[in-house]
């Protein structure tokens, strides 16, 4: 019992210590969210582009919008888990470190989605067209951040799919 206790308290160690810097990225990413949202509500340019211009950008957006999510969602769910990227020699901190460097990656993609709302906004679009893409990168890069009981779930996930790991 005692020995289930110590592996269960030095995964959760190695948890905290590897996911941290992607959480923080991940905390940054929302800040950045936030403060392109204050811009886009507060702040108006008011460039001179045609409207029927102004909408062809923004379904061009939108559409970018999606297969920016649609491909970091695919990735997620089909990354973490792959036998490609996930040996079964590898210890915890190395599937760890994997997963940190995916997390890091698709956070910093995922940062794209409200400049391309800034900019929209500020391209003559209201505001009030526009809000949906502030909220949605939000909630994406909450989804995609680590915190600490979904990294244990998909280890959990892991090794269920994984048998032969020795994490």
């Amino acid at each position: 019992m005692a020995t289930e206790f110590e592996r269960d308290r030095e995964e959760r160690r190695a948890i905290k210590k590897e996911t941290k810097p992607a959480l923080r990225l991940g905390l940054i990413a929302l800040l950045a969210v936030a403060l392109c949202t204050a811009l886009a509500r507060f702040i108006t340019i008011g460039v001179m582009i045609p409207p029927k211009t102004r909408e062809t950008l923004f379904g061009i957006f939108i559409l970018a919008i999606i297969m920016i999510m649609v491909a970091i969602l695919a990735a997620r769910k089909t990354i973490y888990y792959s036998s490609r990227l996930i040996r079964d020699d590898f210890t915890l901190t190395q599937v760890l470190r994997k997963w940190k460097t995916i997390d890091r990656t698709l956070i910093s993609i995922t940062g794209v989605i409200p400049v391309m709302g800034l900019i929209l906004t500020w391209l003559g679009l209201p505001f009030s067209r526009t809000w949906f893409i502030f909220l949605v990168s939000a909630l994406l890069l909450i989804i995609l951040m680590p915190m600490d009981i979904k990294v244990r779930g998909k280890l959990m996930i892991l090794r269920d799919q994984n048998p032969n790991l020795n994490i």
